[in-house]
C-alpha cells in the first residue's frame, strides 16, 4: 500500500447554524471505505474536537483526506488545510471541492489531490496508487501543473456497505439554538439521486454537471444498518426518500418486524399522500418528520419550475397529510422569478391553509449546475450575485428578499402554528419532561447571565 495512515478530517467550526449536530456522513463513508486497507484511520470532527489539530499529527500520518461540503468558513478552512506539515499528502473532496476544483488549487496551494463526484472507491484506488493517473475522478499537482483524469462513472448506491460508527470519537445529539439536548441523532442513506428534475434543482445533479441516475438501496440492507445505530432519532439524507412507495411500505414492514423503535425525518414529495395506507405504516414504523419541496404559492411559479402538481393539487394533498401526525417541515423559495414582493408573502396564508408545521426559507440562487442561470440568461431585469449566487431583480435587491424571508417566518409562527407542533414533539416523544426542564433552565441561565453582563456582576455570584 502507498499510504498506511490516513487521517479524515471535517474542516468547519460551526457550519451550518441549524444543522452543525449531524455527522459528517460523507467523510465516515470515506474513512470506512479505507479502514480494511490502512493501518489506522481516523476520523476528527473539528466542530466537536477538544484536542489541537496538530496534536494529531505524530510522525505516522502520511495521507490527510477532507471533506468540503460548503464553502463557508473560507478563511478557516484555507487556515487548517495550510498547517498541515510537509511530507503528508493531502486529499480533498466533496460537493464544495467538486465544484471548485481549479479555485481550490489555486487558493490553497497546500491541496495534492482533489478527488470529484463520489470519494469511496477513489479514496481507495490513492490508499494503494498514490495520486496517480491511473485513478478516474481525481485531479492532482504533478511536476508543477494540474492533471485533470477522466471523469469516473458514478455507481449506484451500494447494499452491502455503510459507515463504521465505532470509528466516531463522538456523540451527536440535537442542538438548538446554543441549547444541547441529550437527544442523540445520527444519518443515513437509503438511496442516491433523484428521479425528478424540478428546474430550480442541482441536488440531483454531479457536480460536474452529470444526473445521477436514481438508485436504491434493499430494505434488508438499510434494516441492517439501523441495527447499527444507537441514536434514537434518525435522519434519511436521501434527496428523496420517497420515490418507490412500494419499496417504502417493504422497509416498514421490516422494521415493524424487527421490532426496531426509532424515530425518522426523511426527504419526500407530496405524491406520498397517493398512498395513505402505507404512510399509515410508516407512522407505525416511527416516520416522525416528512421535509417537503413546496416552493411556491402560486401556479406559475410552479409550472415554471416543472414541479408537477398546482396549488389545488398541493391542497388535495395536504388534506390526506392532515389526517396523520407527522411533522411537515416545507420548504419555500423566495425570489421566486417573475413573483412580486406580495405574492411572496402569500407563502404564510398559503402554509397556513395547508397546516404546514414549519418553514424552510431560501432565496432562489442560481448555483454552478443550476437550470436557473438557463432561465435568467435573457431576462434583463434578473442578475445573480457574484459572490452568494442568490438570484436578484432590478425591482428586490437580495437586501430586500431576506428581509422579506425574515418577515414571512417571522409571521407564521402564530400561537396555534406552535401549539400545534409542541403537540406533534409531545407525541413522538421528542419533548419529555426533562427536557422541558433542561431547556427551562437553561433559557433561565442566558437571560440572568445577559442580565448580569449589563449590571457588571459575573455570573457565577449570579446563578449557583
Amino acid at each position: 500500500m502507498k499510504f498506511k495512515h490516513a487521517l479524515c478530517i471535517y474542516p468547519y467550526k460551526e457550519e451550518l447554524k441549524n444543522m452543525g449536530f449531524l455527522p459528517p456522513l460523507g467523510l465516515e463513508y470515506i474513512a470506512t471505505s479505507i479502514e480494511s486497507l490502512v493501518e489506522s484511520v481516523t476520523v476528527i470532527d473539528l466542530r466537536h474536537e477538544q484536542q489541537p489539530l496538530s496534536s494529531f499529527f505524530d510522525g505516522r500520518i502520511d495521507l490527510v483526506l477532507i471533506s468540503l461540503s460548503w464553502g463557508r468558513e473560507a478563511e478557516f478552512v484555507k487556515e487548517i488545510i495550510s498547517s498541515i506539515p510537509e511530507g503528508i499528502t493531502v486529499v480533498v473532496g466533496g460537493r464544495h471541492a467538486t465544484e471548485y476544483v481549479d479555485e481550490l488549487f489555486e487558493s490553497i496551494p497546500r491541496i495534492d489531490g482533489i478527488v470529484r463526484g463520489d470519494g469511496e472507491d477513489i479514496a481507495r484506488e490513492i490508499v494503494e496508487k498514490g495520486l496517480s493517473a491511473d485513478i478516474e475522478g481525481l485531479s492532482f499537482r504533478s511536476n508543477g501543473t494540474i492533471v485533470h483524469n477522466k471523469t469516473r462513472t458514478l455507481a449506484p448506491v451500494r447494499s452491502d456497505f455503510f459507515p463504521n460508527r465505532k470509528l466516531r470519537r463522538y456523540t451527536y445529539s440535537v442542538i438548538l439554538d446554543e441549547f444541547k439536548t441529550d437527544i442523540e441523532i445520527d444519518l443515513m442513506f437509503g438511496s442516491r439521486g433523484c428521479p425528478h428534475n424540478c428546474k430550480f434543482c442541482d441536488f440531483s445533479f454531479n457536480p460536474l454537471g452529470e444526473k445521477r441516475k436514481w438508485s436504491i438501496r434493499t430494505p434488508e440492507s438499510v434494516v441492517a444498518e439501523l441495527k447499527t445505530v444507537k441514536a434514537g432519532f434518525i435522519g434519511f439524507a436521501d434527496d428523496i426518500f420517497t420515490a418507490d412507495m412500494n419499496w417504502v411500505e417493504r422497509l416498514c414492514d421490516l422494521i415493524i418486524k424487527e421490532g426496531i423503535k426509532k424515530k425518522f425525518f426523511i426527504n419526500s414529495r407530496l405524491e406520498v399522500a397517493r398512498r395513505p395506507e402505507v404512510l399509515k405504516k410508516m407512522y407505525k414504523a416511527g416516520f416522525m418528520a416528512f421535509l417537503l419541496g413546496v416552493e411556491s404559492a402560486h401556479d406559475k411559479t410552479l409550472a415554471s419550475m416543472q414541479k408537477g402538481f398546482t396549488t389545488d393539487k398541493i391542497r388535495e394533498y395536504f388534506a390526506v397529510l392532515r389526517r396523520f401526525n407527522f411533522l411537515y417541515h416545507s420548504f419555500f423559495i423566495i425570489g421566486n422569478i417573475g413573483e412580486t414582493r406580495e405574492e411572496m408573502l402569500k407563502v404564510v396564508t398559503f402554509s397556513h391553509e395547508l397546516g404546514v408545521d414549519t418553514l424552510g426559507l431560501s432565496v432562489l440562487r442560481a448555483n454552478k449546475y443550476s437550470f436557473v442561470k438557463e432561465m435568467i440568461k435573457d431576462l434583463d431585469n434578473y442578475h445573480i450575485d457574484v459572490q452568494t449566487g442568490k438570484v436578484y431583480s432590478d425591482m428586490l435587491s437580495v437586501k430586500e428578499l431576506q428581509q422579506i424571508r425574515r418577515d414571512v417566518n417571522a409571521s407564521f409562527f402564530s400561537a396555534r402554528v406552535i401549539a400545534r407542533v409542541l403537540k406533534k414533539l409531545i407525541i413522538h416523544r421528542f419533548l419529555t419532561l426533562r427536557f422541558l426542564h433542561k431547556a427551562t433552565v437553561f433559557t433561565a441561565r442566558r437571560k440572568m447571565a445577559k442580565l448580569a453582563q449589563k449590571r457588571g456582576i459575573r455570573l457565577g455570584n449570579v446563578v449557583r
